[in-house]
């Protein structure tokens, strides 16, 4: 199992694109700091959940555009062939496809703690105050739900045609600029803007940093439907694999 996982590791990873998307994505996130979170979000604190929550939606968009790319390439016919000719050492599909999966999802988590840690460190070095304990809250509702998403997407497209990856990543940007006002957004970003500009409307002034239980039902949702879009694919690849052994 080993031997198959270096081996889909330096197939989906190790390349050079791969690479560049990462540094890419670091760069946007600093742009985003430097342009829009050091001047705070709804003006609140540059520093508070709010304007860290938003930064991180904002390049989670990335992230998530990123991983669907690369998840397709797992997808392309070059890569179909490749397979083919793995499955003759008589590795299961279904785990195959299990550590593809893992190699994909440990890509984006990490891109995604990168990104949270180069945020900390720009907030800490300008203000010297940070609200870590909030900040890895905002990071796990973000992260977790659009990671198990994705996956699930991605992999249910996927095995219908990669270009349908290419389509849904479409319907990420759409809904996460078009839809605004509704909080439905994948990257769960707008919630952090739209929110605290009400709160202040309401009561003000800024607002303690509050998770309303209608963004939590959001992000379960999206978490809850990956999980089981994973299963459909699993079961299906189960399927073949015992077709294939017959």
């Amino acid at each position: 199992m080993s031997k198959i996982f270096r081996y889909d590791f330096k197939i989906i990873l190790l390349k050079p694109y791969v690479f560049a998307m990462m540094v890419i994505t670091l760069i946007y996130a600093y742009f985003i700091l430097s342009s829009q979170v050091i001047l705070g979000v709804s003006c609140t604190a540059p520093f508070s959940g709010w304007s860290f929550g938003k930064y991180l939606g904002d390049t989670t968009l990335v992230s998530v555009l990123v991983t669907l790319f690369v998840l397709s390439t797992m997808y392309s016919k070059k890569q179909k062939r490749v397979s083919i000719l793995a499955d003759v050492t008589g590795f299961p599909v279904q785990k195959r496809m299990i550590i593809k999966n893992i190699i994909i999802g440990s890509f984006f988590i990490i891109l995604n703690l990168l990104v949270f840690a180069e945020g900390v460190i720009f907030l800490w070095s300008i203000f010297g105050k940070v609200y870590l304990s909030t900040y890895i809250l905002d990071w796990f509702l973000i992260t977790v739900p659009c990671l198990v998403f994705v996956l699930g997407v991605g992999n249910l497209l996927g095995k219908i045609s990669p270009a349908f990856i290419y389509i849904f990543m479409g319907v990420v940007i759409v809904m996460s600029f078009a839809l605004r006002e509704y909080g439905v957004d994948i990257n769960g970003a707008n919630y952090f803007e739209v929110v605290s500009a009400a709160l202040e409307t309401l009561k003000g002034g800024e607002t303690p940093f509050t998770i309303t239980p209608g963004y939590l039902c959001t992000r379960m949702a999206y978490l809850f439907i990956g999980v089981i879009m994973l299963i459909v694919v699993s079961l299906k690849k189960g399927e073949k694999s015992r077709k294939e052994s017959y």
